[in-house]
């Protein structure tokens, strides 16, 4: 899974482009929300992995995304990096429950934990893709069109000092106003970190999470009580001319 650093650089920039075709989700698991049933890759993400808040579901990062990079005490001008690089296209599908609407409005989350030495050292971690219009048939993601791109990241790069701290990177993509049933998620994860000089930088990415936005269907009646409205406040408008 390891690349140079331009391939990954080319992946990225692809992963803004809208994927209808590729790779598709040989193994999408189903799991329960609050107004939406979820359904996520577990070849690419593990059995087990996903775990559901109301409308958001959060999802363990595999282990060999975890990169670290180090250079022999002594050293100033040695290099080395390290990076992982995967996605799955979908990897989350979220489908609204009766009653209920999606809208075209994702968050997407980053969470873990990195370690600079002091020094020419820096580690990223990106999550990217498309959000992509289509419909469940007998468990398969159907894709229909893609909307949008979406890219969350995190980086950080030394400054002198030896430093290290938990992280979290969130980013909201997409419309609140379009509703659609079916929404699905490509998931392009990347990690990398590179060490300059003597000294050992590293990442670790512990979940990503993606928040989904649903609103409840108006019941018929609804509408009906609104026309009547529009049509009473018509007659006393008339009636005061």
């Amino acid at each position: 899974m390891n690349t140079t650093r331009s391939t990954r650089l080319l992946l990225l920039l692809a992963s803004g482009a809208v994927s209808l075709s590729s790779a598709q989700a040989a193994n999408l698991v189903q799991i329960d929300g609050q107004h939406a049933t979820f359904f996520y890759d577990a070849d690419f993400w593990g059995l087990g992995a996903a775990s559901v808040q109301g409308d958001a579901i959060t999802l363990q990062v595999r282990p060999d995304f975890a990169v670290a990079a180090s250079v022999r005490t002594g050293t100033t001008t040695a290099n080395q990096l390290q990076q992982a690089f995967d996605f799955a296209s979908p990897g989350v599908v979220a489908v609204a429950k009766s009653g209920y609407n999606l809208q075209t409005l994702v968050g997407s989350s980053l969470s873990g934990n990195y370690a600079l030495a002091a020094g020419g050292s820096q580690v990223n971690v990106t999550l990217s893709g498309s959000l992509l219009l289509g419909e469940m048939d007998h468990g398969v993601f159907v894709p229909q069109s893609g909307f949008t791109g979406y890219t969350t990241e995190a980086d950080f790069t030394s400054s002198g000092a030896a430093r290290s701290a938990p992280f979290n990177a969130l980013m909201y993509t997409g419309n609140i106003l379009p509703y659609v049933s079916t929404l699905g998620v490509e998931s392009y994860l990347s990690t990398y970190v590179r060490q300059v000089g003597s000294g050992t930088s590293a990442l670790s990415l512990d979940t990503v999470a993606y928040q989904f936005a649903t609103v409840a269907i108006p019941e018929p009646h609804t509408y009906a009580l609104l026309l009547g409205g529009l049509s009473l406040m018509r007659w006393a408008r008339k009636r005061n001319f």
